[in-house]
Order: C-alpha cells, then structure tokens, then sequence
C-alpha cells in the first residue's frame, strides 16, 4: 500500500470517530501526522513489539502555564507497522480506527492499562 492509500484510511478513521472526538481533535489543533515508519529513537521497546501510533505532547489533565512551550501536541501513525501485522486493507482500516480513538485516550490522560481495561 502506498502512503496516499494510507493517509485515506486514515481520514476515513477520523471521519468515524464520535463527533466529541473530531470536535477535540480540531479544537485543541491536535495534529494526526502519518509516517512511513517508526523512528529509530523508539527502539527501546521489546524486541518484536509493534508501535501503531503514538501520542506526543501534554495530556489534557496534566496541562499548565509551565508547559506552554513544548513541542505540538500531536498523533503519530505509522504506516509500516499495520502492513507487517496484517495483511489485508480492512484489518488495517479497523486497526487504524482503533489507535486513533486508543490516542485520543493518551490525551485524556488515560494509561495504557485504563485503555486495555475499556478496550479502546
């Protein structure tokens, strides 16, 4: 799949979030930036664990006059990660869909263990 095809299903995920979802995403300029993979600064992970996307910047909960200068708050998706889990376009347009609502909970300030608990 070519990054354009990607970027589809990714405007497609946005377009079915709940309404309150794409309301925040605009409101609070929360970027959706896709890349072609995972950069090599975030290979401190486990061996063989895949990263499908990634929030960067300050949770909502956690936001203060202190820390009005860090980098854009943002979603990082990466392309190559869905293609090497699944193999055809439906199984990643579901994925897709599910990493950027499972993001959006990053921003809410939701750990990871919340997130798995309510399934996002």
């Amino acid at each position: 799949m070519d990054i354009k095809e990607f970027e589809k299903i990714v405007l497609k995920s946005v377009e079915n979030i709940p309404e309150k979802f794409k309301q925040i995403l605009e409101k609070e300029n929360i970027r959706l930036i896709i890349r072609e993979k995972v950069p090599n600064c975030l290979s401190f992970n486990k061996k063989n664990s895949i990263i499908f996307g990634l929030f960067i910047g300050i949770s909502y909960n956690k936001r203060s006059v202190f820390n009005i200068n860090t980098e854009p708050t943002r979603i990082e998706l990466y392309k190559e990660s869905f293609e090497k889990v699944f193999d055809n376009t439906q199984d990643i347009e579901d994925q897709v869909q599910k990493t950027v609502v499972h993001e959006i909970g990053h921003y809410f300030g939701f750990s990871e263990k919340e997130l798995r608990d309510y399934s996002l």
